[in-house]
């Protein structure tokens, strides 16, 4: 790798890499806070299929659309695995064809849902916890 001056076009770079530090600093600690979210999104979406909800339709909950989203998983071609059936075979049109559908691999689908404000409702703030007093400030 080269230093990024070797590149005129990178010289604003540094100031950007040192803000993404400090927000990556930042973030780091509220991690574990995704993975909890992420998590409680996975259960609303189970109670979502659960209840017959199809893709993209959901329903209304204090004030929030909850909506399920499904999405195919992708399909591609396992190069070796074709290969090797093609050198296994004398290459005939409609066994290129079998032999393509044969060797296309698709991965699982992707579910997920969301969770946001619906139209015209007044979505309360989350009150906090017990205990914890704003700041005296000093004069």
């Amino acid at each position: 790798m080269e230093d990024y001056a070797a590149f005129s076009v990178l010289d604003g770079l540094p100031p950007l890499v040192r803000r993404q530090r400090q927000l990556e600093a930042k973030i780091l600690p509220l991690a574990p806070l995704v993975d909890d979210e992420k998590a409680v999104r996975q259960q609303i979406d189970a109670l979502l299929v659960a209840a017959g909800i199809a893709s993209n339709d959901g329903v209304t909950c204090l004030g929030y659309d909850v909506v399920h989203h499904a999405r195919l998983g992708s399909a591609r071609i396992n190069a070796d695995r074709l290969v090797e059936q093609l050198v296994a075979a004398k290459v005939d049109r409609a066994l290129v064809l079998q032999v393509l559908a044969d060797s296309t691999d698709t991965s699982e689908p992707s579910t997920w849902a969301t969770v946001k404000p619906s139209k015209g409702s007044k979505v309360r703030a989350v009150p906090a916890k017990a205990g914890l007093r704003p700041r005296k400030h000093r004069a």
